[in-house]
């Protein structure tokens, strides 16, 4: 399930304050499609951020934190809301939560203070942990306002012998005193236990006449880069991309129980730490190109529906069907075909697509017509306990067609799964 909290609950009226959405998925399973959409009460108004928030995954333990900067007009107790918080949890089942209530209180200001001039500099301290040679790490920096006068919109840019995001870390208010940690995103290119950093900083204060005046300065640090072989997997390992969608408004299909079948000949099979399988259910068209992305597969299934153009049936953001061109899948496909060496297609009619991916691909699965839920679980069964058990492709396609056959009431599909190019 998804738990959401509001941090800080005290701001002070006038201010502009970030407040922190904390999303945190506290069940056993994934949770897809996250929903949130936030009502500020008469008094407090959105300054900057967006009050609306989609999600389109949160795994499980893990949390997704969105910020916004508002500002309370006056003094006194404030309850945010939301007219909008849904998402499809760990089974699949929409959850709508009407009762989110977050406090909040604002004090008033307190009385102003007589300007000053600055009288100091900012502190600034990279923080002491060491950088991995070669991979993208967090630098972390401090920033204390030791200048005597608060400021406002304090920018930090960081450069040293590393790529970067290209990103600055900006802090709104800083008062006097205060202390802010800024984190950027680095790939450290040379190692050393005094590697160099320069740390440039600008900032805004109102000097004695009211106007807005600005300073920069500038640091030097070092940090630690240590030099470590980059984890690596066993590259005998092999990705299984499980990918599935099952619109509500279309006939629900099963995905689940053939996933977890596959998973079971997967455990039973002695090449069982050769392959990891991925899943990803409720998969919109985003997602499918995401998980292409991060999980560089070797092998992807799809399970769900397919129309007589040749169109797949993926979801939309509210969990309806959206099709998919065969033109756009190949396409996207096939800008992965250095990695990707199988792809099944478990859908009704989707021989087009097979067909259309065959230039990119080694190896595609497609169905020549439409295949029941029974059949269509029956065949990936067969297929995967042949391709677990160190067969190739073709061998493991002849194994989950055989299970059709053997099958009195399958027997009449077997027919129906195609595998391009044909053995």
């Amino acid at each position: 399930m998804i738990e959401v909290s509001v941090t800080p609950g005290d701001v002070v009226a006038g201010r502009a304050t970030p407040l922190s959405i904390r999303f945190a998925n506290t069940g056993r399973g994934s949770c897809f499609n996250v929903v949130f959409k936030l009502r500020l009460p008469t008094g407090v108004v959105l300054m900057s951020g967006s009050g609306q928030v989609e999600i389109p995954a949160i795994r499980a333990g893990q949390t997704h934190t969105h910020t916004v900067t508002v500002a309370a007009r006056r003094a006194g107790a404030f309850e945010l809301t939301s007219t909008n918080f849904s998402y499809r949890d760990e089974n699949d089942s929409p959850v709508r939560v009407n009762d989110f209530r977050a406090g909040l209180t604002a004090t008033a200001a307190p009385a102003p203070e007589r300007r000053k001039q600055p009288s100091g500099r900012l502190r600034v301290e990279c923080e002491d942990r060491e950088l991995d040679l070669g991979a993208w790490d967090e630098l972390s920096v401090r920033v204390t306002n030791t200048t005597g006068v608060p400021l406002d919109d304090v920018i930090v840019d960081v450069v040293g012998p590393f790529s970067g995001d290209g990103k600055r870390s900006r802090i709104a208010v800083l008062a006097d005193g205060a202390t802010a940690r800024c984190t950027f995103a680095v790939n450290a290119a040379q190692g050393g236990r005094h590697v160099p950093v320069t740390v440039s900083t600008t900032y805004g204060y109102r000097d004695l006449g009211g106007d807005l005046r600005t300073a920069r300065q500038e640091d030097h640090a070092t940090v630690v880069v240590r030099a470590v072989e980059p984890r690596q997997e066993s590259p005998s390992v092999q990705t299984v991309l499980y990918l599935a969608a099952s619109p509500r408004n279309l006939p629900q299909l099963r995905s689940d129980l053939e996933m977890r079948k596959v998973k079971e000949r997967l455990q039973l099979s002695r090449h069982r730490d050769q392959y990891r399988i991925e899943p990803f259910l409720a998969a919109r068209f985003d997602d499918i190109s995401q998980a292409l992305v991060d999980y560089e597969p070797q092998i992807v299934h799809f399970s769900g529906h397919g129309d007589s153009d040749g169109n797949l049936c993926v979801e939309d953001e509210t969990g309806n069907s959206t099709k998919v061109t065969p033109e756009g899948l190949a396409g996207l496909f096939g800008q992965h075909s250095s990695t990707i060496r199988c792809v099944v297609l478990n859908a009704c009619y989707s021989q087009r697509l097979a067909e259309a991916l065959t230039a990119r691909i080694d190896h595609v699965v497609g169905m020549r017509y439409r295949i029941g839920d029974e059949a269509a679980i029956e065949f990936s069964v067969g297929f995967y306990l042949g391709l677990f058990a160190g067969w190739a492709v073709p061998d493991a396609f002849a194994r989950g067609r055989t299970h059709l056959l053997a099958r009195p009431a399958l027997y009449r599909e077997h027919d129906s799964p195609l595998l391009f190019p044909p053995a």
